[in-house]
């Protein structure tokens, strides 16, 4: 079992390798970048997590060879460093494709980005210890578990509202009235008493309460300024 758990970690180490530079080669001969953000982010936040923050010293995996830790440790960092160039060719060719995609400004795509890289940092670096106290956190409550899922699904929900609204580039089914209803709905009120009763326990938790309230907030003011530009009371349009 041993021999085939280490052959397995090599075969996904070097496809791996391949991958990304495969995606790094397109990107710079199309001039344009070849893994879509999200999980660009997510990619990089794991692997800077795990080998720096994080190293996978304690891990049952980095028992099954010599120094295994150091050499998981040294191939998360090559990773990282090849999904560092994939990350520069999506700073240099990527924002063309939201601008006409989204209508984004350079400003606007740029802020975007920092908050999905900071997010998935966040979320990488939370989500270890906390899974480790699965059972004592959840207390064999499944709607304890239920209220994770729940924040986990409004944070995609939020992000997507923020999508919705570039890509139709109007208000069309979007009222403030919707925005701000959310807004409270969600992140203050539940989202706080969440993290008031579960304190510093609640990390990863707080990474998406944390993401749904900026990302209502920053909805609103979008939706807000978008119906003072057509004429429209944001406060009475329902």
């Amino acid at each position: 079992m041993q021999t085939w758990t280490i052959a397995a970690y090599h075969l996904c180490t070097y496809t791996w390798a391949l991958a990304y530079a495969a995606i790094i080669y397109r990107g710079f001969k199309d001039r344009t970048y070849g893994m879509p953000i999200v999980a660009l982010a997510l990619n990089l936040a794991w692997e800077l997590v795990f080998a720096l923050a994080i190293p996978p010293y304690g891990s049952a995996d980095a028992t099954l060879i010599p120094y295994g830790g150091l050499k998981a440790q040294v191939i998360f960092l090559i990773w990282a460093t090849l999904d560092g160039v994939i990350l520069y060719t999506y700073f240099r060719f990527g924002y063309k494709e939201f601008a006409r995609i989204y209508g984004l400004s350079r400003a606007q795509w740029l802020t975007f980005t920092a908050g999905l890289l900071i997010f998935s940092g966040a979320l990488m670096y939370t989500g270890g210890t906390f899974f480790r106290q699965f059972a004592v956190y959840f207390n064999n409550d499944q709607i304890e578990a239920a209220k994770l899922i729940a924040f986990g699904q409004n944070a995609i929900m939020s992000i997507s509202f923020l999508a919705m609204f570039f890509l139709r580039g109007s208000t069309d089914g979007q009222s403030f009235t919707i925005a701000w209803a959310k807004w409270i709905g969600t992140s203050v009120t539940g989202g706080v008493i969440y993290l008031v009763t579960r304190g510093t326990e609640g990390a990863f938790v707080a990474t998406f309460i944390v993401t749904v309230f900026v990302c209502d907030l920053v909805y609103m003011g979008l939706i807000y300024r978008a119906l003072r530009r057509q004429g429209l009371n944001p406060w009475t349009r329902f």
